[in-house]
């Protein structure tokens, strides 16, 4: 399993591309985390211009590196052809990231704001310019990542620090003196070196499901020790960062890490000894907040029932229990059964489906039958109109209407990479009567960001990366474990997504992973298309 894996990487002689490829990786799960110039103000350019720098010096040092092979005259033709081979065959993913960057530079020729198109300056800076490098980052670090513990045992180190901000800013300590001079609405919004509690989430959303599947995939005790207090941090500052898309990704992961680790025994008991340990720092949060006299800026609904709910003993009995049973029965027969695993297979499909049924139900009947009993404050998820999800709804059915008014070609490309400012402007008056928020240059739903911005060929194209990633990574983990590392962090930003916005500073991690589970895909199937 994971042995198997770091075999399969060593038939590939360690050389200076994947040396740069970590290295790079290695700054981007660490230094671009904390990387800020001026406090909050300029954290999304300050992460902007760093990703830029990064990926041009891997791309650029990628470049020389392989001419400087090509033209080595001693190398072996076979060589030469396995190198060509390496780079040059194509898997579906790629075929849909080089459909997703072709769209994005139709877009740009079609849009009537060609240089907000290009730039992004009108928008999350998601214009042409960075997707051109996520596409390029994606095809190197594809080919040329080299497993390697410490990338990812500094990414583990790393979010521990982001996390542990979070909490102590969700508690009005400032350590670093970074919420110096800002108001209170401004402070009780920002944490950390990551931004805002929607950023912060979507953050976590990669941090934590990584640090789950390194404790349940990897065998190292001192990485199980060291992700296993990446888990607890990831956890609470999940739990402070109290956004909604948070806890949607967070959901997502666990129904999805339960049906693929209940086909795997082995590795169905440390998952459940990983969320019992999960569950249970959601009370240290409890025991801080106690020590602070409840000095904090509150949590939202869910995570306030996470910490102070004594149902939450209960879930930590049950997974403490389950765990207990599975490392007890770990070699018997029946626990290894196929017909185990299809029974744990269905229960598990029939609660995350009647899971999706009611909430669809109450959602429905409170949209379009009962629109007027008030349910207090769900109505921002159950009850979707103009205020729906902080004034979403009023975003979202706008947005929608106005891509409607578009001719076919803008129908198909959009209006122009991340230009939704520019379609969005004739509401801004109406938003800031009713909403008190004065402009907005994204409909906050990536999916729908990029049907209105790249129309329906780029949100096709993009939804086409993500599908055939996790259906390529889940493949490959039959054989290969270790891309479970990689592919629940892509499931669980994905899922937020539906609610939350794409920025220089967390969607970089969300591209690194897809080219992560691309690259041990391509190593584990040698490219098999899907």
């Amino acid at each position: 399993m994971a042995n198997k894996k770091q075999t399969i990487q060593k038939t590939n002689v360690y050389n200076m591309r994947h040396a740069m490829v970590n290295y790079y990786l290695l700054l981007m799960l660490t230094f671009f985390e904390v990387f800020l110039t001026n406090q909050y103000a300029s954290a999304r350019t300050d992460k902007f211009i760093l990703y830029i720098v990064l990926t041009s010096i891997l791309i650029v040092s990628t470049i020389v590196i392989s001419l400087s092979y090509s033209m080595d005259k001693n190398a072996p033709p076979e060589k030469r052809v396995v190198e060509q081979k390496r780079f040059f065959d194509v898997s579906s993913t790629d075929i849909a990231f080089l459909a997703f960057f072709f769209c994005a530079c139709i877009t740009t020729l079609l849009s009537d704001y060609k240089l907000d198109s290009l730039t992004g300056g009108a928008g999350r800076d998601n214009g042409l310019i960075l997707l051109f490098l996520y596409t390029a980052m994606y095809f190197i670090v594809s080919r040329y990542y080299y497993f390697k513990n410490y990338v990812l045992c500094a990414f583990m180190v790393f979010g521990i620090l982001i996390s542990g901000l979070a909490i102590l800013h969700f508690f009005y300590i400032d350590p670093l003196g970074i919420m110096t001079g800002y108001t209170q609405d401004v402070i009780n919004d920002f944490g950390t070196t990551i931004g805002n509690k929607n950023t912060i989430a979507a953050y976590m959303c990669i941090f934590l499901p990584c640090a789950i599947m390194m404790f349940v995939v990897q065998k190292s005790r001192y990485v199980k020790i060291l992700s296993a207090a990446a888990i607890v941090f990831a956890y609470c500052g999940l739990l402070v960062a109290g956004s909604n898309c948070g806890y949607i990704g967070f959901f997502a992961m666990l129904f999805f890490m339960a049906l693929v680790c209940v086909r795997k025994p082995h590795l169905l008991k440390d998952l459940t000894l990983a969320l019992t340990i999960m569950f249970s720092s959601g009370l240290l949060l409890r025991v801080f907040s106690f020590l602070m006299n409840d000095k904090s800026k509150g949590f939202e609904r869910i995570g306030e029932m996470l910490v102070y709910s004594n149902k939450v003993y209960i879930i930590i009995a049950v997974f403490a229990v389950i765990t207990v049973m599975l490392y007890l029965l770990k070699d018997s027969k029946f626990i290894n059964s196929k017909a185990f695993k299809n029974t744990l297979t269905i229960i598990i499909s029939l609660c995350g489906g009647l899971a999706v049924a009611v909430f669809t139900y109450f959602f429905c009947y409170y949209t379009f039958v009962d629109t007027t009993t008030d349910i207090g404050a769900l109505s921002q998820i159950l009850r979707f109109d103009d205020r729906w999800g902080t004034h979403r709804g009023f975003m979202w059915i706008n947005g929608i209407k106005d891509y409607l008014q578009f001719d076919f070609a803008h129908i198909i490309f959009g209006s122009g990479c991340d230009t939704f400012y520019h379609v969005f402007e004739p509401h801004f008056e109406e938003l800031s009567i009713r909403f008190n928020n004065g402009s907005t240059n994204n409909i906050h739903s990536e999916y729908l960001n990029y049907l209105v911005t790249q129309g329906v060929a780029g949100l096709a194209s993009y939804l086409a990366i993500i599908i055939t990633c996790v259906y390529r990574a889940l493949k490959t983990s039959k054989n290969n474990e270790l891309v479970l590392i990689f592919v629940f962090p892509v499931i669980a930003y994905c899922a937020q997504a539906v609610v939350n916005i794409y920025s220089p500073i967390v969607t970089p991690f969300l591209f690194i992973f897809i080219a992560l589970c691309e690259c041990l895909s391509r190593e584990s199937n040698s490219v098999n298309k899907v």
